[in-house]
């Protein structure tokens, strides 16, 4: 078994995925599911996975209940009737390698996912256990942005997109934490979907003026102006100012969700890019399509990209979205919170303070604008 005792620069991880992944795959600690994909084009594509062989595996699994809640259930069972898999030591094959700490934090280690359906899938996850249904901590994110980071100097046509399932209502299969990495080659269809949204502000979250649930988009500093490679000190600076802009987009969903009314224990899902912080607050974690069929949404389905398990599935699908007045859109509208309710608190929040999560500024200091925080170190 293996233990996070290196400390590796998140350069060093990446070149050691093709290989760590070939390597687990042939020896059996990792499945590799084959298989197809379609587009769907229109003003907010979509990219959906067909694959067989995750159906075959659910079909074998022990009767579970209702679908919907059959991802609470094997959650909150996961850790009682099995150790978790992010508790050290690891599978060897599965281990890549280890961070330290950013700011005093637990070190982190770099898993391949047992169970990929997309090429070197991976997992950042802290080696002291932490609950799913919290945000990550503000060192977690600036690792996670120099992972991103990494990835883009390292190799143009690597594109690196970091999710994040909020609670077993958004997706969540382990209640230890774990931020996801798949690399999205020639782009996702967020990438679409956000493409002429603007900010007034760069230290503001908007909502996605034209998708009917709330998408919050927080802007990022400008990626030139981020050292590379990152120090220490560099990331405890980048810490502190990434972690504003999650709690803000935080704070904007929580405030949606009291004025919705909805439940408010299905979670929230979290995209990141080195552009932006995407937060999309949940109402429920799955759609039906009939026929006892379901789609379970997490993350990724909010960047565009579906998860089928048959031909069957795919054509259940297709039919409840041509049953939608926006087709795969509204079905994520079902599954998230009404747009109207986000904005009703920015407009309450541009009253009060002078603009979406503006309340937060008088919490604390806000952080310096990296440059000029950066020129003042060196």
């Amino acid at each position: 078994m293996a233990q996070p005792t290196e400390r590796a620069s998140p350069a060093d991880i990446l070149a050691r995925l093709p290989a760590s992944f070939a390597a687990a795959k042939e020896s059996g600690d990792l499945y590799f599911f084959p298989s197809t994909s379609r587009g769907v084009p229109g003003q907010f594509p979509f990219n959906i996975t067909i694959c067989p062989a995750i159906g075959a595996k659910k079909a074998a699994a022990p009767e579970e209940p209702a679908a919907h809640e059959s991802k609470r259930v094997r959650t909150a069972e996961a850790s009682a009737d099995r150790p978790s898999p992010f508790r050290p030591p690891y599978v060897p094959g599965l281990y890549v390698g280890a961070f330290a700490g950013v700011d005093g934090e637990e070190s982190t280690a770099v898993l391949l996912n047992k169970f990929a359906v997309l090429p070197e899938h991976f997992l950042l996850v802290p080696t002291e256990e932490q609950p799913q249904a919290l945000p990550p901590t503000p060192g977690q994110i600036a690792r996670t942005y120099s992972i991103l980071q990494a990835a883009a100097r390292s190799s143009p046509s690597q594109r690196l997109l970091a999710f994040y399932n909020g609670g077993p209502g958004a997706g969540a299969s382990q209640r230890w934490r774990h931020v996801q990495f798949i690399d999205a080659k020639g782009g996702v269809p967020l990438d679409d979907w956000v493409r002429g949204v603007t900010f007034e502000r760069q230290d503001r979250a908007v909502i996605h003026p034209t998708l009917p649930y709330i998408h919050i988009i927080h802007p990022l500093p400008a990626a030139h102006t981020i050292p590379y490679p990152l120090s220490e000190d560099d990331l405890t600076l980048l810490a502190d100012n990434l972690a504003p802009a999650l709690m803000r987009s935080l704070d904007l969903a929580f405030d949606a969700l009291r004025r919705s009314g909805g439940d408010r224990s299905q979670g929230w899902n979290l995209l990141m890019t080195l552009d932006a912080i995407h937060l999309i607050p949940r109402s429920q974690p799955a759609f039906a399509l009939g026929d006892g069929q379901t789609l379970d949404l997490n993350a990724l389905g909010y960047a565009g990209m579906l998860l089928v398990t048959s031909e069957q599935h795919d054509a259940a699908l297709d039919a409840a979205a041509k049953a939608q007045p926006d087709g795969l859109i509204s079905i994520l509208a079902k599954c998230a919170v009404p747009r109207e309710f986000g904005e009703q608190v920015i407009e309450q929040d541009a009253t009060l303070h002078g603009g979406a999560g503006a309340a937060w500024d008088g919490l604390d200091d806000p952080p310096r604008n990296f440059i000029e925080s950066h020129k003042h170190r060196m």
